[in-house]
């Protein structure tokens, strides 16, 4: 019986005589013991506490949050360096851009976060001796007239590691990524697949540069 119960009524039909009354033998009434609750779950997993960031770093959420650390470098005479969550998605509807003579770091870690352009943009224009690092770091969908993912001219050292760069596109050189006119390249396993280029260097296109260094780098159906 439920807990509630207050009542019981038992319900029966008798029949014309004497012969068929109707008795109630042996009733006994308990009291109800609720039914033990089911085993627990053990609690979710949380997500994964964020890595310590390096001092000076700034959390970014979005790509305004890179331009803002930019502008917060260039007034301050400093580096820009810059953490992206790991698993994080930023979209590009414009390119990042840095120009002067600093160091625009942007890593991620673990999985790497995902920067895509959504085939509207490229997301760094990097010019006037601003050198560059990359690292966790996969870019998706970028597209531009050079570089469809990154464009260095006249930068300074670009510097990347374990970054990818997948159906990137450029109207005329570097389908992911276009150096010219800046300093030394480093890629260290970094991978480019089915990125195009109008003209030249499906994957990455270099012109009057510094020294090119390719460690575990790799390329796949770039055209």
């Amino acid at each position: 019986l439920p807990a509630s119960t207050i009542k019981v009524r038992f319900n029966g039909e008798t029949g014309p005589s004497y012969r068929s009354d109707m008795a109630l033998d042996d009733v006994s009434l308990s009291r109800f013991a609720p039914p033990s609750p089911p085993p627990s779950l053990p609690p979710s997993p949380l997500s994964p506490p964020l890595p310590p960031l390096v001092p000076g770093e700034a959390l970014a959420h979005t790509p305004q949050d890179i331009r803002d650390e930019i502008n917060s470098a260039t007034a301050e005479k400093r580096n820009a360096i810059v953490f992206i969550p790991p698993g994080a998605r930023l979209a590009f509807s414009s390119n990042v851009a840095c120009s002067g003579d600093m160091l625009l770091s942007v890593r991620s870690s673990g999985e790497g976060a995902t920067l895509d352009g959504k085939k509207s943009s490229n997301m760094f224009d990097i010019s006037g001796g601003c050198s560059l690092y990359l690292e966790a770091l996969h870019f998706v969908d970028g597209i531009g007239d050079r570089g469809g993912a990154v464009l260095a001219k006249g930068a300074g050292d670009i510097a990347m590691k374990d970054v990818s760069f997948t159906g990137c596109e450029a109207s005329e050189w570097g389908g992911g990524m276009a150096v010219w006119g800046s300093g030394d390249v480093s890629l260290e396993r970094a991978s480019f697949s089915e990125c195009t280029a109008g003209t030249y260097g499906g994957g990455m296109y270099m012109r009057n540069s510094g020294d090119v260094s390719l460690e575990g780098a790799s390329f796949s159906e770039c055209t």
